[in-house]
Order: structure tokens, then C-alpha cells, then sequence
């Protein structure tokens, strides 16, 4: 059980690093681009560490099925990127991606 919370965490951290990385404006802000490289630092870490207890395929899915999935909801609330049904049905079916890899261990 805690290997399936370090991916969650690991999800997390992608994401904050990712929205560290929108907010350096291409690297040209130095704090932000601190805060990306520990968001990914620690994300690579945790999955790393999950890895030690879980398979590769499903591990590996879930972390970038979810951090895609977070971080198109962030780009919307958060960056008011926009959020329409098109982007619901391609989450949806990388979510389900996800869970059918999850059966097939």
C-alpha cells in the first residue's frame, strides 16, 4: 500500500514541477525553475522507490497516466487553459488505459 502512495506523491510533485516550469517563463525566473527541478527530483525519486515493490508497466503508467491527467486539470483552473469534452474523453481513455494495465498484473 505504500508503494501505490509514493506514485501518488510522485504524481503530485510531477505536477508542481511542471507548473514551476510554466511559471519560469522558458527558465528565465530562477525560483520557479528551482521548484521544478525538486518537483522532479522528488518524483523521480518516489517512483524509484515504488519500483522497488511494483511492476515497471503499471507503475509507469499510472505515474505519467495520472500526472497527465492532474496536470490537464491544473492547466485549466489554475492557467484557464481550458477544459472541453474532447480533453474529458482523452483523459477518460488514458485513465482506463491505466486500469487495464492494472488488471493485467
Amino acid at each position: 500500500m505504500v508503494a501505490y502512495a509514493l506514485i501518488g506523491i510522485a504524481v503530485v510533485a510531477e505536477v508542481f514541477g511542471d507548473s514551476m516550469m510554466k511559471l519560469s517563463n522558458g527558465f528565465q525566473r530562477k525560483l520557479p525553475l528551482v521548484g521544478t527541478v525538486l518537483g522532479y527530483g522528488i518524483a523521480f525519486y518516489l517512483i524509484a522507490l515504488a519500483l522497488e515493490h511494483l511492476p515497471l508497466g503499471p507503475v509507469y503508467a499510472a505515474w505519467t497516466g495520472l500526472g497527465i491527467a492532474l496536470t490537464a486539470i491544473v492547466g485549466a483552473v489554475v492557467w484557464k487553459e481550458g477544459f472541453n469534452v474532447k480533453k474529458a474523453l482523452g483523459l477518460a481513455a488514458i485513465i482506463g488505459g491505466v486500469v487495464v494495465l492494472k488488471l493485467g498484473v
